[in-house]
């Protein structure tokens, strides 16, 4: 194992050292780096003069004379139905769509066996299709080395109910990682300034 530090304090560390929480290797390492107390008293300086700085707040009055300037109009009532405005364009293309419709039942109850013939033919492709797609999905899934120790793994209903409680508690520990990655920390943050 290499010794710390392979490289100098960075931006973090520094967080770290002005919140006395730096470990002691990276202390060893501050008392003996030349370039690194350097940047600390370099750092040291510009948050002595950051906390010269005099707080700046508004002067008295001011959240009066902003919201004298906001103009704050009367509520408009929010219809229960909101419909798009009705364009020449819209107008058009309701209509087609009407006509095409009426057009596509009036051609539907005159040529009844010919959209029965049709029906039946594209079912019965679809089915011939999907059976076949089916039967070769299963067979590959068959094929692989992995098949045969999941269907013994799978063979008595305890070990059926074993696997499924594994696999579903393995995706619910999952999902409690990624809501733990993606939640905001409630703990406190080291200031630099502090």
């Amino acid at each position: 194992m290499t010794p710390w530090p392979t490289t100098h304090l960075t931006a973090d560390d520094l967080d770290a050292f002005h919140s006395e929480a730096l470990n002691h290797e990276m202390r060893l390492h501050l008392e003996t780096c030349r370039e690194c107390q350097t940047l600390v008293a370099l750092d040291r300086e510009v948050l002595d003069g950051l906390g010269r700085l005099p707080s700046l707040s508004p002067r008295d009055g001011f959240l009066d004379r902003v919201m004298a300037r906001v103009a704050i109009g009367k509520p408009a009532p929010v219809p229960v139905l909101s419909f798009p405005r009705l364009t020449r364009g819209r107008v058009t293309a309701l209509i087609a769509a009407g006509v095409g419709m009426a057009a596509s039942v009036a051609w539907s109850s005159v040529n009844r066996p010919v959209l029965d013939r049709w029906l039946e033919t594209v079912g019965s492709t679809v089915w011939t299709r999907g059976n076949l797609l089916w039967q070769q999905g299963f067979s590959y899934l068959a094929s692989q080395p992995w098949f045969d120790t999941l269907r013994e793994l799978s063979s008595t209903p305890l070990r059926l109910a074993a696997v499924s409680l594994a696999v579903i508690g393995l995706y619910a520990t999952g999902l409690l990682a990624l809501r733990r990655l993606v939640t905001p920390s409630a703990g406190t943050v080291s200031n630099a300034g502090a």
